[in-house]
């Protein structure tokens, strides 16, 4: 699930901004459903990372780290699983909010009941874009640690991560 949701959010972020920058019509609109749809698979996908996590615990850290480390490493995997719920949640209710139906890939209506029009939608996805920015810079930064600990440390992180490869 870790690599489909960084699959996915480095699917969506140079989505939504070529169609934050497009003129308005079809393929707009096309990127506009797509993006709802994979923010919505990012979320469900983030749900059951959690519900993962939360019965079998967080692999443990390679040994010898500093405690600085251990508690950037904690502080940092905490902010991504918030950031990777917040994001799509914010975007669903703005989208909800001012631009209804929400609509999975097309087929199944998602719509959250968020009233307030236009005004309210344009305020939550403001937010939802701050957070979108912070979740980009914050995933630069674990990746820039991932290959620190490959590079640098050669402490056997970045194996341990590579589609699941590690021991827990």
């Amino acid at each position: 699930m870790h690599w489909l949701v960084a699959a996915l959010v480095f699917v969506l972020v140079p989505m939504a901004l070529a169609m934050a920058n497009l003129p308005d019509g079809a393929l707009k609109n096309a990127l506009y459903e797509w993006h709802k749809s994979f923010g919505l698979t990012v979320l469900a996908l983030a749900l059951a990372r959690l519900l993962v996590r939360a019965a079998r615990g967080a692999p443990p850290l390679v040994a010898g780290l500093p405690a600085w480390q251990r508690r950037a490493a904690r502080a940092s995997h905490l902010a991504l699983y918030a950031l990777i719920v917040l994001v799509p949640l914010l975007g669903w209710a703005g989208t909800s909010a001012c631009c209804a139906p929400v609509m999975l890939y097309g087929t199944l209506p998602l719509t959250l009941p968020v009233s307030g029009g236009m005004p309210v939608g344009e305020a939550i996805l403001k937010v939802h874009q701050v957070a979108a920015f912070t979740l980009v810079a914050l995933v630069a930064l674990h990746v820039g640690a991932a290959l620190h600990h490959h590079v640098v440390r050669r402490d056997g992180t970045l194996r341990r991560m590579w589609l699941g490869r590690g021991e827990r």
